[in-house]
């Protein structure tokens, strides 16, 4: 198995092919912790996708769970949520009392909420997480 590191700031992305497997992964971190995974047919699919997500990052977004939310370190507190990969999901914001709601894509209500960005950030990855298990039932 070979491995290769692409960084950019304190975002990294591990680079991993299996011989048995024409895919590849990427296990991306912040720092030392995991925060997504992508996948690709090629280094240079695997090289664009990390890069996309890092422009997400310096334009102001947050990676975790593999969801980016954009608009968190930017002080505009809503923009929208996409996975890693690049798929949009929905959109978030922040209302006067500082609450934070996120609202899927084909929801015509807000899908969940919580206290804070970094919480809400949670309650979608807990959301995306049921509507993949629901699916796989």
């Amino acid at each position: 198995m070979h491995i290769e590191t692409l960084s950019h700031g304190d975002l990294s992305c591990e680079v991993e092919q299996d011989n048995s497997c024409a895919q590849l992964a990427g296990k991306l971190k912040y720092r030392a912790f995991d925060v997504g995974r992508i996948a690709g047919r090629s280094r240079d699919d695997l090289r664009a996708q990390f890069a996309a997500i890092c422009d997400l990052i310096d334009s102001g977004g947050m990676v975790r769970h593999g969801i980016v939310m954009l608009g968190y370190h930017n002080n505009a507190f809503k923009g929208d949520v996409l996975l890693v990969d690049g798929e949009i999901i929905g959109e978030w914001v922040s209302d006067d009392e500082e609450w934070c709601h996120f609202t899927a894509n084909d929801a015509s209500e807000i899908t969940c909420s919580a206290p804070s960005p970094w919480m809400l950030h949670d309650a979608i990855t807990a959301w995306v997480e049921s509507c993949s298990n629901s699916k796989q039932v």
